[in-house]
């Protein structure tokens, strides 16, 4: 055991931790994934109950609109107005068979006592309910839920004052609705095993019967528990709690009809949790299977990589002496796995780009980044031995050294990027202008180089004039800025190499002939070409 847990070559160690951290994964991944579920399972709960709630407030809210209209409706009718009662009698039994939310529509007078009722004998006094009081005061009211007199059930009473033609008060009209006539409507909404969703009214009497209440009396007791506890305080809270029945559920509300009515979604924890506990079983199971299929799998992975890595360490010891080119034969891969012959193919790709990251860089150096010319460097290095082999194989050669004219008032009066822009602009010219064996450099500031190969004293005066006047020709133009430019060019020539000097001494000196050649087109007036002639084969 103590042998094992102290593995001493890579292969052992390897498996061993990976093994370590293969468990340890699968036993975080359960636990996050219990917590996660759980706490995403009843806020889901929530939210359903909460969604459902918002939208059966909405219905019941306008059911009671809808009552509360048709009560007035009833009283602008002219058998209500004129106190024609057989008249109203036959309204009210024609509106209750057509409108079927109520189960009785009753006419009392302004002493308290029914006069009109469909459901039962008149006579009856309801002078002590509060509604009564209410339409006294010219009020339409919708009562808590009471036990009607003349039926001996529970009911919620909608009532409205009635007035006669001259405006006098007459008395009121009752319609009352029965608590199974809101059941329907509540019950609609009940999902799952346990869920269940219940009107209570303010006091917390059912107004609709929850389903874990039986059917043992006509008068509902006052339900207390935690959310009515939390509504009467507008409290918000997500923890469960133990409802009517004594069960744990997690439950929501909402306050409807004016404050007057409470509307409690209610799901049972256990019913929430049986499914996580049934998802949680097979999820272990599934995660015990993947630990024995992934460490067999690395048993056979370990026996696979130890000289496919080998390889690779060697590949880097090689690149760190220098050799950026060098590459692994991928047929030493061949049998590995995917991933280490997708490493050996990157270790290949990356080290032929460090090869040539390695040479653009080298070029980069002989590069001037603003103008995309040669640089001095290159012209010096490169350059020179490009002129030595030219004037050894018998032709001549050339310096021109181009200088822009005023070009401090460029950028005294237009800024230094302006001053860059015109730079790259006279740059391009010279592109234009030459190629093939001339070779146009940046000397340096705005001074420019042009090497010309195989160019005698003729044609690279020639070539220099051509240069002259196409910078003249072709203006700085750019955002609204026209800037007119010419150019003071110097040149020299040799026909051979001078007895005695090298490569970079001979274009040092051709470069200083042309400098002088360039003083005097400046001091001449600018825009001209003047020459110097420059070493001969003879020095």
């Amino acid at each position: 055991m103590i042998r094992f847990m102290r593995p001493r070559t890579v292969k052992q160690r390897f498996r061993l931790w990976i093994a370590l951290a293969i468990l340890m994964l699968g036993l975080s991944i359960n636990i996050a994934f219990y917590i996660v579920y759980q706490r995403e399972t009843e806020a889901e709960a929530l939210r359903n109950l909460s969604d459902k709630l918002s939208l059966q407030t909405l219905f019941i809210d306008r059911w009671v609109q809808e009552r509360a209209l048709d009560m007035r409706l009833l009283t602008e009718d002219d058998a209500v107005r004129t106190l024609n009662k057989p008249l109203m009698e036959k309204m009210f039994r024609d509106f209750t068979l057509l409108q079927r939310e109520f189960a009785s529509l009753s006419y009392v007078n302004v002493d308290g006592i029914t006069e009109v009722d469909t459901y039962s004998a008149t006579g009856i006094q309801v002078n002590e309910r509060d509604y009564y009081w209410a339409a006294m005061q010219g009020k339409a009211s919708m009562s808590d839920v009471i036990i009607g007199k003349a039926t001996g059930t529970p009911v919620i009473m909608f009532s409205a004052p009635t007035y006669d033609k001259a405006g006098r008060w007459t008395g009121l009209l009752l319609g009352s609705v029965k608590l199974e006539t809101i059941q329907r409507v509540v019950g609609s909404l009940h999902s799952g095993e346990t869920a269940d969703f219940y009107l209570l009214d303010r006091v917390g009497v059912p107004v609709t019967k929850p389903r874990f209440i039986g059917d043992g009396g006509s008068s509902p007791s006052r339900i207390t528990t935690d959310i009515t506890r939390r509504a009467a305080v507008q409290s918000v809270s997500k923890e469960a709690y133990a409802n009517y029945k004594g069960d744990t559920v997690f439950g929501s509300y909402q306050w409807i009809a004016g404050h007057r009515w409470l509307l409690v979604g209610e799901v049972s924890k256990k019913e929430l949790y049986a499914n996580l506990y049934g998802l949680m079983f097979v999820f272990i199971a599934i995660t015990l299977a993947t630990l024995i299929l992934s460490f067999s799998g690395i048993v056979i992975l370990t026996r696979r990589i130890e000289r496919p890595l080998e390889f690779l360490r060697q590949g880097t010891r090689i690149i760190k002496e220098g050799q950026y080119g060098y590459r692994i034969d991928p047929a030493v891969f061949k049998h590995a796995p995917a991933e280490l012959q997708e490493l050996c193919d990157t270790y290949n790709l990356m080290s032929r780009k460090l090869k040539t990251t390695v040479k653009l860089l080298e070029e980069s150096a002989m590069i001037d980044p603003l103008t995309e010319l040669y640089n001095r460097r290159y012209m010096m290095q490169n350059g020179s031995h490009r002129l030595l082999r030219a004037l050894e194989g018998g032709n001549p050669c050339s310096v021109l050294l181009i200088d822009i004219d005023y070009f401090k008032q460029v950028n005294d009066t237009y800024g230094h990027l302006v001053g860059d822009r015109v730079l790259r602009h006279v740059a391009g010219v010279l592109q234009r202008q030459t190629g093939g064996d001339e070779l146009a450099a940046r000397y340096g500031g705005e001074e420019f180089m042009v090497l010309a190969l195989r160019l005698g004293d003729v044609q690279a005066r020639a070539l220099a004039e051509a240069i002259r006047r196409a910078v003249a020709a072709e203006p700085y133009e750019a955002e609204g800025v026209r800037i007119a430019l010419t150019v003071s060019i110097g040149g020299a020539a040799c026909t051979g190499p001078a007895e005695g000097k090298d490569a970079r001494l001979l274009l040092e000196q051709m470069i200083e002939e042309g400098d002088k050649a360039l003083y005097r087109a400046k001091q001449h007036g600018r825009d001209r070409v003047e020459w110097e002639s420059g070493p001969s084969r003879d020095g």
